[in-house]
């Protein structure tokens, strides 16, 4: 395998954890790894840097409005049945 492959698994891998990253749902030796990958890659770092300003786009527009009581509930009994089905 050469270098550019291995480079090009690298950051297949970084970019398919960035989300679990963004979230802080990795190891923190996971996390360091992402860490050092996006200050040495910038084609890495620079897809980091969309991700990251789409999610605070997002949360900004969504800040403001904030869902119905009765749209909450249907969705916490919908999630209830979903995991009671999945976990029984």
């Amino acid at each position: 395998m050469s270098e550019s492959e291995l480079n090009r698994d690298e950051c297949s891998h970084v970019l398919e954890q960035v989300y679990e990253f963004h979230d802080h749902e990795l190891s923190e030796a996971e996390a360091e790894d992402i860490r050092a990958h996006l200050m040495a890659c910038e084609p890495c770092l620079d897809r980091y840097d969309v991700e990251q300003a789409m999610r605070e786009l997002i949360r900004r527009s969504c800040a403001a409005e904030r869902a119905s009581e009765s749209l909450r509930m249907r969705v916490k009994a919908t999630f209830t049945r979903t995991v009671i089905v999945t976990e029984g």
